[in-house]
């Protein structure tokens, strides 16, 4: 029977080129185009009838995801073929149950998998082979049971979960189980090339030596052995058989001592000194010497023919620098006449010495600066010396400064502000202007400020692209499996899924519709997500959504603040994401500490459990509030709050100027010393902007009362 294989994004009769790698993705696109149809065209079709032709393309991706595209054409039309003919062989067959018995089937199986109740796992598991989440239930089930699964059994699990991130989650229980047991075969059989954790990288090297691999288990002991920090106890044998076949020497040991000096491991450094022979103690001594007292450095005998002396001086003024830039300058200086530094060591050096007067701001080392700043030109460190100048109001040394950066620097939109604003300063009014204009076109926070200059409109840009086709993504598995995640209010297997195919979705225009789709969904984050990796700056409905809009007017109206600066907050906090939780332990919507939630509902006399943080509700209901607390804390003034807001109200009573040197707002904006804080303040400002606009209420970025108050 004819089956077009094709959909919108690409047709397998044309093979249409994707881009830059267009073998590799229209191919395995292609593949995935033909499974959707089929999948579209056999909705009911028998379980047995799926298998099959899941893996026929299980076979074909395989081939590109974990082989690349060396395999011929010829193979993949070979598997279109066959899929197309097992289409064509199998006949539409009722689907065993609805969707809300599978849902309820699905939970008892989890249920059941959990308890070891393996026969009536089976029995559940049995009938949901159509359901989109039956996968997950193999993936708990082998993990459960990871000790009895064999070779086979894992990668036919993988080829079965191939297009979603399963593949990588089993593949790392599974490998630590055939690791710890010592079943080298099995774990080349699954993972025939090198891993990324580190307990696994030390495994497969030691099944590398068990299969008679001597020179890559020796060349990865080596490598893992020379890293500046301990490693997983997993990887003792390989050492112990690497070190017994005497390739440890001298030359591995100094290398380490002076990673793990870089790393700030001085227990390390103690016991990798000992691996060393009788003739590299005495240099290891005066290096634990030196990490131990820097400034030792300055009576530490450092011989000009000795190969240990230029490390130990660079590493010594290095870490120096960081306690006294100036003596580490003056001690470097001193080195740089009777020894012989390579690159590498003098870019250390001279890097950390900049890098700590810079923040000193040691007018002192000025003119050894200049030089310093152009010859490692490194942005970061000529960065940091603009902002010193902004902190100032140092308009000459902006505009010694500004050349400095590369030119990638330099085409950033803040430092085309800041080089408009110089050469208005510096008279030069006409590039100034023209400068402000083209900077005014632009939607984002120095955008704003080159407008507010010009005192015209902000530009906003706004473009709204539409779904052509929504059925054609609706009916791919993933949003299939997301769907039924989120039912079973797995969030972060859901954002999981999302991240899998955005990953494996290269073309701006494809992401794009995926963020269409989660938009139409109402998946917001995930519609952001995918916008972003897009680029669709413009696309302002799909990265700018409003949801929860009723509970956040609701709490602004109860703390007279505007709902566009909580839904700011809410945005750059969170994306709108409730389960969203930082590596720091902040949580919801607004991200609340729990000890801030605490406080602030006590504050209310509200009842309070850290939980609740991610009810949608009440993490407004006290994000708001404590932000209320921080305006009032400052007088109404929204910079300040929104600094303390991310890195603490102390903090902004430390950074504000003493009285009489006052700065205005936006150079105190550019010189906050978290960048994180910085980039959030200016964020929240420009989004507080954008919501005004999509609710017809243009806002300005700064208010009279914060462009007068004294900072």
């Amino acid at each position: 029977m004819p089956i077009l294989l094709c959909r919108r994004w690409v047709c397998c009769s044309e093979l249409a080129p994707w881009g830059k790698e267009s073998g590799e993705y229209t191919l395995r696109y292609c593949i995935q185009a033909t499974a959707i149809s089929l999948y579209r065209s056999l909705a009911s079709a028998t379980v047995s009838g799926y298998r099959f032709i899941g893996a026929a393309l299980i076979e074909g991706q395989l081939l590109l995801k974990y082989r690349g595209v060396s395999r011929t054409r010829t193979r993949i039309v070979l598997l279109l073929a066959v899929m197309v003919t097992l289409a064509a062989g199998y006949s539409p067959a009722g689907r065993s149950a609805n969707l809300a018995d599978e849902r309820r089937d699905y939970s008892n199986a989890r249920a059941a998998i959990k308890r070891g109740q393996w026969a009536d796992y089976q029995a559940l598991r049995s009938g949901l082979g159509d359901y989109p989440l039956a996968i997950y239930l193999d993936y708990f089930q082998l993990t459960r049971q990871i000790g009895s699964v064999s070779s086979a059994e894992a990668d036919a699990f993988i080829a079965r979960s191939i297009d979603s991130p399963l593949p990588t989650r089993f593949l790392t229980v599974y490998l630590r189980r055939a690791g710890k047991e010592q079943r080298w075969a099995d774990f080349l059989q699954v993972k025939p090339n090198e891993p990324n954790s580190p307990d696994l990288k030390c495994y497969y090297f030691r099944a590398q030596l068990a299969q008679g691999d001597k020179a890559l288990a020796w060349q990865g002991a080596r490598r893992l052995w020379e890293q500046g920090k301990s490693q997983p106890r997993e990887c003792d044998p390989l050492f112990a058989a690497w070190q017994s076949a005497g390739e440890l020497n001298d030359d591995i040991v100094w290398t380490r001592l002076l990673n793990s000096f870089d790393e700030r491991q001085p227990s390390l450094m103690k016991y990798v000194a000992r691996k060393g022979t009788a003739r590299l103690k005495p240099w290891s001594d005066k290096l634990q010497a030196v990490y131990a007292r820097p400034d030792s450095l300055a009576t530490t005998s450092l011989p000009a023919d000795s190969p240990y002396s230029a490390d130990i001086a660079s590493r010594g003024v290095a870490y120096l620098a960081r306690y006294n830039p100036g003596r580490a300058l003056s001690l470097w200086q001193d080195f740089q006449r009777t020894l012989h530094f390579n690159a590498e060591q003098a870019q250390k050096a001279e890097y950390a010495i900049a890098r700590q007067s810079l923040f000193a701001r040691d007018e002192q080392q000025d003119e050894w600066l200049a030089g310093a700043l152009e010859r490692l030109q490194d942005d970061k460190l000529v960065e940091i010396r603009l902002r010193w100048a902004l902190a100032e109001q140092d308009w000459d040394g902006l505009e010694r400064t500004l050349p400095l950066l590369s030119a990638t620097a330099r085409s950033k939109n803040v430092w085309r502000y800041w080089q408009a604003m110089t050469q208005a300063q510096r008279g030069d009014g006409e590039r100034a202007q023209l400068a402000l204009e083209q900077l005014a076109g632009e939607r984002d926070y120095y955008g704003f400020l080159a407008a507010d200059q010009l005192e015209r409109p902000y530009a906003f840009n706004h473009q709204r692209p539409v779904l052509a086709e929504p059925e054609t993504l609706l009916n791919l598995p993933v949003v299939k499996r997301i769907e039924e995640l989120k039912y079973h209010r797995e969030e972060m297997l859901a954002h999981s899924e999302w991240f899998n195919v955005l990953q494996d979705t290269p073309d701006p225009a494809q992401q794009q519709d995926l963020s269409l789709l989660a938009a139409q969904l109402g998946w917001q984050r995930m519609a952001i997500d995918a916008a972003n990796r897009a680029k669709a700056w413009d696309a302002l409905d799909l990265r700018f959504p409003m949801p929860f809009r009723d509970v956040f007017e609701q709490y602004a109206s109860a703390r007279s603040v505007p709902s566009t600066e909580l839904m700011a907050i809410a945005r750059r906090e969170s994306a709108f994401f409730p389960q969203a939780q930082s590596p720091v332990g902040a949580r919801g919507l607004m991200q609340i500490m729990p000890a801030t939630g605490k406080e602030v509902a006590a504050s209310l006399k509200k009842r309070h459990q850290r939980s609740d943080l991610f009810q949608v509700d009440h993490n407004v209901l006290l994000g708001s509030a404590y932000y209320r607390q921080l305006l009032d804390r400052f007088g109404g003034n929204r910079v300040f709050a929104l600094t303390a807001y991310n890195a603490g109200p102390h903090r902004v009573d430390r950074w504000r100027h003493k009285a009489g040197e006052r700065i205005p707002v936006e150079f105190w904006v550019e010189t906050i010393p978290y960048q994180e804080t910085r980039n959030y303040v200016q964020a929240v400002l420009a989004y507080n902007v954008v919501f005004g606009y999509l609710l017809d209420n243009t806002q300005r970025l700064l208010t009279p009362l914060e462009q007068q108050a004294s900072y």
